[in-house]
């Protein structure tokens, strides 16, 4: 007879453990931020520029419900590149957006989550151009395209309590319109407080 006991005693016992895990985490309205190193792939009228590194800011708000899945919007600053020649010559090109999409936040063990997130990317290029001439003038150029791409991430942390947690994140941003085509990738820490 205890035999038999044994397995149903494991299985209570495991319900009662993923019910805790999940008391942990509430429905509701969170924010977030992340602050990172985004690393542009970018290519211009088929000409690439390599990768190039620099500091990139994500900041979300939205709502989860069942405690993991839910929609989210935000605005994201993919930082810029720059190149120069000897000449004096110097082009710069910055990106930034607002986003609208799912985000999922998933619960392993009580403090532990995995995170995953994607959607539409309403992005900005801003491009300068500053021309320099044999006589010492210069010149500066401005221009802006804007579009519709999209975004996908997955990061993992540690919940800290119902209302705090930390992570790390991994996030992909796609723009790609007439010469324009750029992959950026970002690898941040963050921070959520959930209401």
């Amino acid at each position: 007879m205890r035999k038999h006991l044994l397995p149903l005693a494991i299985a209570a016992s495991g319900m009662a453990f993923v019910a805790t895990a999940h008391a942990e985490q509430p429905n509701g309205w969170f924010v977030n931020g992340n602050v990172g190193s985004s690393h542009y792939s970018a290519e211009v009228d088929d000409f690439g520029s390599g990768t190039e590194t620099d500091t990139a800011f994500i900041v979300n708000a939205g709502y989860r419900d069942q405690r993991i899945l839910g929609f989210e919007a935000g605005y994201t600053n993919l930082g810029s590149i720059s190149e120069s020649d000897d000449f004096g010559d110097r082009v710069k090109l910055s990106g930034d957006g607002w986003t609208l999409g799912l985000n999922g936040h998933f619960n392993p063990t009580s403090h532990w989550y995995i995170s995953a997130r994607g959607g539409a990317f309403l992005w900005k290029l801003h491009a300068k151009a500053r021309i320099a001439y044999d006589d010492g003038s210069s010149d500066t150029f401005r221009a802006s395209e804007q579009s519709l791409g999209w975004y996908a991430g997955v990061g993992t942390g540690y919940d800290i309590n119902r209302h705090w947690s930390v992570g790390g994140n991994f996030d992909y941003y796609k723009i790609d319109k007439d010469v324009y085509e750029l992959g950026t990738r970002i690898f941040s820490v963050s921070a959520e407080y959930r209401f």
